[in-house]
């Protein structure tokens, strides 16, 4: 055995597959300074806890994507440093791309882009060291995709989404087929083709039903609730909320939810109802706060304070705006609009909040 190869003093029992599971859960739920220490009887670098442990986690991603990033961080560093034998073949390879890709969608989700696009890089290298890798390739650029859409690259989201939605659909990948479908819907939303953009989700609807695919009929549903409520179609973006709200509890999806609670506050502002509308987003905002998804907190800080200056609360309006300023900085968002955080930093300054710049500045934190 290579000397950067950590010795063990001891022959390691492998779990077999009945043990793997709970063993997993027990893993988990000691506290991650703990866990070196523990290693041994832990069994943290048995191949199938570790295979137990990334469903687990894939699982939590959109229920708690902070546990979820810090676990793949302790995973990954856990089997990079010192260097452990896993397996007998590419076994410490595939997790390590697997850990990667676990926690760049738990940084995407939380809006930590740059993070995002490290660890993706970091699956990639993995991966390539993995026989048969294709599918697992693919969902790296899935992610890659993704952020794309974030990032309102969207011609570039139009011109490969069918195409990877192809090569899903080859690989026998449906779900991520459907998914691509979606990051195509929502890129046409955005480059102004809302009918376009309700149809391609009405097709995706019908075949998450058709399939059972519970999480994602869920977030069409939620899609097409709020791009009817943008089209000011209360009636038509009600109903859809109300399919997804029990569906959305079913898979303990609060990602989404609180995407939803969004919508519907929405719908109650369009309705003129605007204490109950900010209602809904603080709603909205206690939940993104807890699920650390810094980018809807600033976002929701920010349509609160369009809301309180249309109700002429100018006061409230600014608080608003002065607690989504630091975590826009902390976490170097939307460097695509740049301009209008200038413009909004400067009207503060002059203590008249410049209404053009807040609307453009929050536009960029939308789901996309």
């Amino acid at each position: 055995m290579s000397s950067n190869v950590l010795e063990f003093p001891w022959k390691p029992r492998h779990l077999n597959y009945e043990e793997s599971r709970p063993a997993a859960e027990k893993a988990l739920s000691v506290p991650i300074s703990d866990r070196p220490a523990q290693a041994r009887d832990l069994h943290l670098d048995d191949p199938d806890l570790l295979l137990c442990v990334c469903e687990i986690l894939r699982s939590k991603l959109e229920t708690d994507p902070t546990l979820v990033l810090h676990e793949g961080q302790f995973f990954s560093g856990f089997l990079r440093e010192p260097r452990r034998a896993i397996g007998l073949h590419d076994e410490r390879e595939y997790f390590l791309g697997e850990l990667a890709l676990i926690a760049a969608t738990a940084s995407r989700i939380l809006f930590h882009r740059e993070d995002a696009r490290h660890w993706l890089q970091r699956a990639e290298a993995s991966f390539s060291l993995v026989q048969n890798a294709s599918a697992h390739w693919a969902r790296v650029t899935y992610q890659r995709l993704a952020l794309a859409l974030e990032e309102r690259r969207f011609e570039e989201v139009l011109e490969l989404a069918p195409a990877w939605t192809e090569n899903f659909g080859r690989l026998g990948m449906p779900e991520d087929a459907v998914k691509c479908r979606f990051l195509k819907g929502t890129a046409e939303w955005e480059t102004g083709e809302p009918r376009l953009a309700i149809q391609t989700l009405i097709d995706v609807l019908q075949e998450t039903k058709s399939r059972g695919l519970v999480r994602l009929t869920a977030q069409a549903l939620n899609n097409l609730a709020r791009f009817h409520a943008d089209l000011g179609e209360p009636e038509s973006a009600l109903s859809y909320a109300r399919e997804a709200l029990p569906l959305l509890q079913q898979v303990g999806n609060h990602v989404v939810l609180v995407k939803l609670r969004w919508t519907i506050a929405e719908l109650l502002r369009k309705q003129g109802k605007q204490a109950a509308a900010v209602g809904a987003y603080r709603e909205a905002l206690r939940d993104a706060g807890e699920l650390g998804m810094r980018g809807d907190v600033a976002a929701i800080h920010l349509v609160l304070a369009d809301v309180l200056l249309e109700a002429g609360q100018e006061a409230q309006a600014e608080w608003e705006i002065r607690a989504a300023l630091p975590i826009i900085d902390e976490e170097k968002m939307v460097p695509e609009g740049i301009a209008a955080l200038s413009l909004l930093r400067e009207s503060l300054r002059r203590r008249q909040i410049d209404k053009q710049a807040l609307r453009e500045l929050h536009g960029y934190f939308q789901e996309k």
